[in-house]
């Protein structure tokens, strides 16, 4: 990955209006994730990311300090949009399911990103090589950690059992089994919604069940 330091600003500039600041930082995350799905995170810069969405280098520095920086914020993007999803799919206060159901209903409609799974797993490997990116991908994944522990606790309560694990690591487990049955060749279909879904349901099915206890169940609680 290119990257390149960021240019002096001149003393007393302002930031631009707020809307126009997300308009401009939306249309660089979009065609970063363009071009990191397309050449690989090897072949891409800040150069190229600024001609595929049609800013100057200026606009792009007053967003992010460098190609790391827009992976770490797409880890962001994606993690909310997974959040956002799940958090819309839980039932009701007061309304119960059963734990398959809920888990069917949670990925029945979860929009599985192809362009986002290519630059997810590229920015694995690399980090196994690179400290910044180990770096970037450790604070991305605890910080959706965090945020998904507290649903996934709300969602068991709704079917009606209790974690027996920290939230953190109930949360690790499922993020785990999730991204393995996505990766390419996991399962067929599991990339595009197909019948890996099906598989996948099983799967996380199974780590909720192993990892929690009917709440009725004395000592359930951790």
């Amino acid at each position: 990955m290119t990257t390149a330091p960021a240019p002096h600003r001149a003393p007393g500039e302002g930031p631009r209006p707020t809307r126009r600041r997300e308009q401009t930082r939306t249309r660089l995350l979009a065609a970063a994730l363009d071009l990191l799905a397309e050449q690989g995170l090897a072949r891409s810069s800040v150069e190229g990311v600024c001609e595929r969405a049609g800013f100057t280098r200026g606009a792009f520095y007053s967003n992010f300090a460098s190609m790391d920086d827009v992976v770490a914020a797409l880890f962001a993007q994606q993690a909310a949009r997974v959040l956002e999803h799940v958090r819309s799919r839980l039932p009701r206060a007061g309304e119960t399911t059963g734990l398959p159901d809920l888990v069917a209903r949670v990925l029945e409609l979860l929009p599985v990103d192809r362009q986002w799974l290519a630059v997810r797993a590229e920015f694995s490997a690399q980090a196994l090589r690179n400290p910044a990116a180990a770096q970037v991908l450790t604070t991305a994944r605890e910080e959706l950690l965090a945020q998904f522990g507290p649903l996934l606790d709300e969602g068991l309560t709704r079917a009606g059992r209790t974690a027996t694990a920290p939230a953190a690591e109930l949360a690790r487990a499922v993020l785990a089994a999730h991204e393995g049955a996505t990766s390419p060749g996991a399962s067929p279909g599991a990339a595009t919604g197909g019948t890996g879904r099906a598989f996948e349901v099983r799967l996380l099915t199974a780590v909720l069940e192993a990892f929690s206890a009917p709440a009725s169940v004395p000592g359930a609680a951790r």
